[in-house]
């Protein structure tokens, strides 16, 4: 089995489009860039110009440890000790609700990718402005998760698939339908999620339910 994440996503993309009508996107980027010490690209897969499906992508040089230890243990907006309740994706929301008030187009993030210097975490839009919606939601499950889908912290996965989904009946599943209607809900981030490891050839399905890692002939889709 291919390592290159097409057994999770094998939807091909569409070509990326115009940016130049989005307001204050370089903005947007830029801060991105100066709040998380990491370089950001974006670009927009919308079709029509009365919307844009952003596709971010943040190159960081920390490592997935480092990454989940600094966003759970200090404020991002000061430096100090975050508050109990203090969300640890403020500042990305924050400037995203900026960008959209900003725009009368149409705003979603279509993809969110973290390259981290030992993973690349991969999140997919699964209804209108799910990443947004239930960002802070999948930081904490990284966390909170983090022994279980790390093999007891003894191997990180080099790609994260944030979610996939089990192909039971193809066109007549219900999640596909879904999918496909722009209808999943909030838990469907939080059931399965594709794992790539060094030390194993096959893709992976890690279930959040059971905390446990999945090995075999495992057929998935995404959006």
């Amino acid at each position: 089995m291919s390592k290159s994440g097409n057994e999770f996503f094998n939807n091909p993309k569409i070509g990326t489009q115009s940016t130049d009508h989005i307001v204050g996107l370089e903005a947007f980027r830029k801060g991105l860039e100066k709040h998380f010490f990491a370089e950001v690209s974006i670009g927009n897969y919308g079709l029509k110009e009365e919307s844009a499906n952003l596709i971010i992508d943040i190159k960081s040089n920390l490592s997935l440890d480092e990454a989940l230890f600094y966003i759970n243990k200090s404020s991002t907006c000061t430096g100090r000790a975050k508050k109990s309740g203090e969300e640890k994706t403020i500042l990305f929301l924050l400037a995203y609700s900026k960008l959209k008030k900003l725009n009368t187009t149409t705003i979603d993030i279509s993809e969110l990718t973290i390259s981290l210097t030992d993973t690349t975490i991969l999140i997919s839009k699964i209804y209108d402005q799910s990443i947004a919606d239930q960002l802070e939601n999948i930081f904490t499950e990284l966390i909170n998760h983090n022994v279980y889908y790390t093999k007891g912290l003894n191997e990180t996965p080099f790609e994260v698939f944030i979610p996939v989904f089990e192909e039971d009946t193809l066109e007549s599943d219900a999640k596909l339908k879904n999918i496909v209607s722009d209808n999943n809900n909030t838990n469907d981030y939080f059931g399965f999620w594709g794992m790539y490891y060094d030390q194993s050839e096959e893709a992976a399905i890690y279930d959040l339910n059971t905390k446990t890692i999945i090995f075999g002939d495992i057929q998935i889709l995404s959006e």
